[in-house]
């Protein structure tokens, strides 16, 4: 077997560690806060069982003269350090969650319960409820009675007249507090009673809110079809997307374009990055960056979106530092980073998929193309392998979430590709010219809708073929 050349090796030494991070994390926040400590000595002595040994082998072979021993020990010594770099890594992460959960539930305790005014930040728009009337919105906790809080996530379950509730709206009311479940992303669950008092979003959140809102309301003359997909594939606003359109993009897999994840970054970082072709390596490292940033304010920072935003900003560093740019260790450090900032993010679903496909797509394609290769035109290998590698990555969590194969999923997200780039660039750029250009912004909205019509009719066609959905398990 021909080695493969050095310059196109992946570096896998920072994986081992951010998956023993993520599984850490992703337990941790279900245990006590003593638990977690015990977790985080028990891998220390882990990690210092593993350093002994390396220590061992390595004096041994300082011991060892013969060419050929020497050469054998180096995978070895390669593993063991990553081994201890691995253990070492997630204690020092989990050794930040411990206080973090026992800070948690102490608050969670102690408002378990309680009917108090209290005081909220919209983090999220509303969302209609599937069980019956009414809508959830994310917020964050910051005070409750008389005694601020310490901004805890938690998930407002209100009537209808939250439907129009802004995101970054401060909103001042009388509710019930409900604890959830250890683990759970939301520390509570909030039943508001009545509307209370709202303060409209400020600053930067009041500048976002407009522009989300213009394009929405520029899409709103729009075909139902593309009335909710120009937003929700510009921005994830898909709150507009009918019934039947939305089943079938998940019937087909196609969900996941409008879920603003590493695809829009991507799209967004490449084309600033080729605008600015002809200026220093560091001018597009700033811009990128301080793009990077306004388009994460804009489609709000939900899991996918921020594992995005930090491979980005890596992958903005190493060209800063003139570094190349390699994928999988940027993927491996912004799942460090994000669980280390939230771990109770290691339980979303979206982030897991967000992560796998990115995975898959970084591991699986170029070899799924090249064998692909030996029967089909280079592109188009290429161009099959993309979403094959990416839904066998997804494949274990979308079983989760529905015990269903997309049996068409490919084939639509091959006749899908070609105009999800058209669509995302004019949307946005219908979102920024909406202020100051409205009929600039309305043409934009418009051209956008062609791409969207094209994305329905693939959903709809291929999910009424027979067999669109195969259930893995009996009904």
């Amino acid at each position: 077997m021909t080695p493969q050349p050095v310059g196109t090796r992946r570096d896998w030494r920072l994986v081992p560690g951010a998956c023993l991070v993520w599984a850490g994390c992703g337990v941790g926040v279900g245990l006590p806060g003593t638990v977690v400590w015990l977790v985080v000595l028990s891998l220390l002595v882990a990690a210092l069982g593993l350093l002994r040994r390396l220590s061992r082998d390595l004096h041994r072979h300082h011991d060892r003269r013969h060419f050929r021993g020497r050469h054998r020990l180096v995978p070895v010594r390669s593993v063991q350090a990553t081994a201890v770099l691995s253990v070492l890594l997630a204690a020092a992460v989990l050794a930040t969650v411990a206080p973090r959960v026992e800070q948690r539930a102490e608050q969670v305790r102690a408002l378990d319960g309680v009917t108090e005014t209290i005081r909220l930040r919209l983090t999220g728009d509303p969302v209609e409820l599937t069980e019956g009337p009414g809508v959830r919105i994310e917020a964050t906790l910051l005070r409750v009675g008389a005694h601020p809080g310490t901004a805890l996530p938690v998930l407002v379950l209100a009537d209808d007249r939250w439907s129009e509730a802004a995101t970054g709206a401060m909103v001042r009311v009388n509710a019930r507090l409900s604890a959830t479940d250890p683990g759970d992303s939301r520390a509570m669950l909030v039943m508001p009673e009545g509307s209370g008092s709202r303060d409209p979003p400020r600053g930067w959140r009041a500048v976002v809110a407009d522009l989300r809102a213009g394009l929405v309301s520029a899409s709103a003359p729009l075909p139902p079809a593309s009335r909710g997909l120009v937003p929700g594939i510009a921005v994830g606003d898909d709150r507009a997307m009918p019934p039947a359109l939305e089943e079938a993009m998940r019937r087909t897999s196609l969900t996941h374009l409008t879920a603003v994840s590493g695809a829009h970054v991507a799209l967004v970082l490449g084309l600033v990055l080729t605008l600015l072709w002809w200026s220093p390596r560091n001018l597009q490292a700033v811009v990128g960056g301080l793009v990077l940033v306004a388009f994460v304010a804009l489609v709000h920072p939900d899991g996918s979106v921020l594992r995005s935003a930090v491979m980005g900003g890596v992958l903005l560093l190493g060209l800063w530092l003139r570094r190349p740019r390699a994928a999988l260790p940027a993927l491996a450090s912004a799942v460090v980073l994000l669980l280390g900032v939230d771990p109770w993010m290691a339980r979303s679903y979206g982030f897991a998929l967000s992560v796998l496909a990115t995975g898959g797509l970084l591991v699986g394609s170029r070899p799924l193309a090249a064998w692909l290769g030996r029967w089909l035109p280079a592109p188009l290998a290429m161009g099959l392998a993309v979403p094959v590698a990416a839904q066998i990555a997804c494949t274990p969590v979308l079983l989760l979430l529905e015990p269903a194969i997309p049996l068409y999923a490919v084939p639509a997200n091959l006749m899908a590709a070609p105009v999800v780039a058209p669509a995302t660039i004019l949307g946005l750029a219908a979102a920024l010219l909406g202020p100051v250009a409205p009929g600039a912004a309305d043409l934009l909205v418009h051209a956008a809708s062609w791409c969207t019509a094209w994305i329905a009719a693939v959903a709809l066609g291929w999910a009424g073929l027979p067999g669109a959905s195969v259930p893995v398990l009996p009904p």
